[in-house]
């Protein structure tokens, strides 16, 4: 195998969640994505003794620890100093508070219009939304959800992209959901994930400016060519600009998220977005 991509995750992660802690072969691998990162990190945290990885090549061994991984606490995140420092972005952070979400989200909303070409309307919303998805983890997870980011550097500005995954062991879409009395007899969560993803929808009976964050994470993909990945319980959704993708997985607690974006390019002008509604 040439690398552990974001379609991994189920068969990666899953199994970890159960004791005994199992060894994790990577002999070959030469690359894995954030996504596969974050999992294992949560994993680490809710069984409180580190993974054991074997056959680790030198470049994953190094790529991994700038990552963060073992997480052993965060880091201070420090703004990049120069327009080509690098790495932009590479961080594997624990949310443990509305500050801590707040200080990762100005991290990305920087990123997404120095480095990604955002204009700063667009970059906010990105922020809106992932505020609220880090509110969600935080209300629902069992321990502190864990967040990924890395913006991936290439000598293009158009080939440049963002991945950031969020990860947390709690209840899951479908028991979240459930706490609003509109969704109460919910019992499948494919039809929870569908239902999240709509505008307005929340477990937040009380709070009409909830369920905003996935919709908007979910249409900035499909309108400027991102790609957007949600799981939690049996289901997953995978999405991009021009398809839709379900599947059904092993069960694993709580819920999953990873969101690619990538450089607008010249096709995207400052003038068109201005214009554009979500």
């Amino acid at each position: 195998m040439d690398d552990w991509s974001f379609t991994r995750f189920n068969d990666t992660i899953g199994p970890l969640f159960s004791p005994p802690l199992q060894a994790l072969d990577l002999k070959g691998v030469h690359f894995i994505d954030p996504y596969i990162i974050a999992g294992l990190a949560m994993v680490e945290t809710i069984q409180e003794q580190p993974l054991v990885l074997v056959n680790l090549e030198a470049a994953v061994h190094s790529y991994l620890k700038r990552m963060n991984f073992p997480f052993r606490g965060n880091r201070t995140l420090a703004l990049p100093q120069r327009e080509d420092e690098s790495p932009i972005l590479l961080e594997l952070f624990q949310i443990r508070s509305q500050e801590d979400g707040d200080t990762v989200a100005r991290q990305v909303l920087q990123s997404l219009q120095q480095r990604l070409g955002y204009t700063p309307r667009l970059a906010h919303t990105v922020f809106d939304a992932l505020s609220e998805a880090f509110q969600n983890s935080l209300e629902h997870g069992q321990c502190a959800p864990l967040v990924i980011m890395q913006v991936f550097k290439r000598h293009e500005p158009q080939q440049q992209r963002l991945v950031l995954a969020v990860v947390d062991a709690g209840v899951g879409v479908l028991a979240s959901l459930r706490q609003n009395p509109r969704f109460a007899q919910l019992s499948n969560d494919r039809k929870a994930l569908a239902l999240a993803l709509e505008q307005g929808v929340s477990g937040v009976a009380t709070d009409h400016t909830r369920g905003q964050g996935l919709w908007h994470l979910q249409q900035i993909c499909r309108k400027y060519g991102g790609r957007f990945t949600l799981r939690s319980g049996t289901a997953q959704v995978f999405s991009a600009p021009d398809k839709k993708y379900w599947f059904n997985t092993p069960p694993i607690p709580g819920t999953q998220l990873r969101l690619e974006l990538f450089h607008l390019g010249e096709s995207h002008t400052f003038e068109n977005l201005a214009e554009e509604r979500l």
